[in-house]
């Protein structure tokens, strides 16, 4: 495995968490020809997402970065960590010719399904205002489209909790069961800790998925083809390079979600 970087402090950081990490095979590029040598890239490079950050700023940052990449990424496999990752995977697909599978909701399936085992997969964005939760037997079990101001409420609940230091009303929140548990747990966690190991998880997948393990269930954000020839690029549960769920259920879902469509379609 080669990391590309653009600088030596990236070196240096890199190669100190090879030791942590006690692997003797990585090695540290400094040459774009490692990117063109390669098959498979894993692009995970930008600003982060701020607690509270816009995501559309978030967008034109990092596509800036993705820009200075994109010819030297053209018929590979790319797996895209970079947020906001539905966005920036829906940039790519759309200007070079490449297969995208973005993490993002498989990250967030990981830590969803640690809190609610009765969610079987996820439709939409890496981003929970943009994606409905689904059980079994495919029925919706919640629908983050229409939670917008208990998205805000949690998020400045949250807040003020800590900037009051008012951290046992922030545990009671904390361990309130409901849907909104996950992202609230995530989002104090990412922000104290600065760590994410569910989004780790979630890399690995994604590299053992284009690797051949392709029996399990995975979550990716991926061009699809829907029945009307139209393509959107989309977060699905996919097996063995199928959907997982009926095409129906995401046909209806980006029907009843036109918004949702209009954003993500590819030409």
């Amino acid at each position: 495995m080669v990391f590309y970087v653009e600088s030596h402090e990236q070196a240096c950081r890199l190669e100190c968490s090879f030791q942590d990490h006690l692997v003797q095979k990585w090695r540290v590029s400094f040459d774009q020809a490692s990117i063109i040598n390669s098959d498979t890239i894993l692009f995970i490079a930008g600003t982060k997402t701020a607690a509270q950050g816009s995501k559309n700023d978030l967008f034109t940052s990092n596509k800036k970065i993705i820009g200075h990449y994109l010819q030297l990424m053209s018929g590979k496999n790319i797996i895209l960590v970079t947020n906001p990752c539905t966005q920036l995977g829906w940039y790519i697909e759309s200007t070079i010719d490449a297969f995208t599978i973005g993490v993002g909701v498989q990250n967030d399936y990981n830590r969803l399904s640690y809190q609610n085992p009765d969610v079987d997969y996820i439709l939409g964005a890496h981003n929970i205002q943009e994606q409905v939760f689904y059980d079994a037997q495919e029925m919706c079990v919640f629908d983050g489209f229409s939670n917008a101001e208990i998205y805000k409420s949690h998020r400045e609940t949250q807040d003020r909790y800590v900037s009051d230091r008012l951290f046992d009303l922030l545990r009671k929140n904390l361990r309130q069961d409901e849907y909104f548990k996950w992202w609230k747990m995530q989002r104090y966690h990412s922000v104290a800790n600065y760590s994410s190991y569910s989004c780790g998880r979630a890399i690995i997948q994604a590299l053992n998925y284009i690797g051949g393990a392709r029996e399990r269930k995975i979550h990716g954000e991926v061009r699809v083809t829907l029945t009307s020839g139209e393509s959107v690029f989309v977060g699905v549960p996919i097996c063995n390079d199928k959907l997982y769920c009926t095409p129906q259920s995401l046909e209806l879902f980006l029907k009843a979600k036109e918004e949702y469509f209009e954003k993500y379609r590819l030409s």
